[in-house]
């Protein structure tokens, strides 16, 4: 399935269009994960270099962290625990400023 979907994509990053000819290693991506559903084929299929293989998955961790810091501030709520609330407030009002996963939501 890997070679397939390099040669459909001629061997480069969809993103960046670097690839093999640049002496850029690329790799076989998921655009839906398989951990989010995602199935092996070609259509879910993408070629990209190893640095946007990586940024996409750091992206994927950000929102694994965002979901966690608001359970946490919630949790915190629940007890009391203001120390944990300022903390968890100000993490997630830095994701509020930098716009990092702004599809998920937070209120105070």
């Amino acid at each position: 399935m890997h070679e397939a979907i390099f040669k459909r994509d001629c061997y480069r990053c969809v993103i960046c269009g670097l690839g093999r000819a640049d002496g850029v290693e690329i790799h076989a991506d998921h655009i839906v994960p398989k951990d989010r559903g995602g199935r092996a084929t070609l259509e879910n299929g993408q070629t990209l270099c190893s640095k946007h293989n990586f940024l996409k998955k750091n992206y994927s961790q950000t929102e694994s962290g965002k979901r966690f810091f608001i359970r946490l501030y919630r949790r915190a709520l629940a007890i009391g625990d203001q120390h944990m609330i300022a903390f968890c407030r100000q993490i997630l009002a830095t994701y509020k400023q930098f716009g990092i996963n702004s599809h998920i939501e937070w209120r105070e």
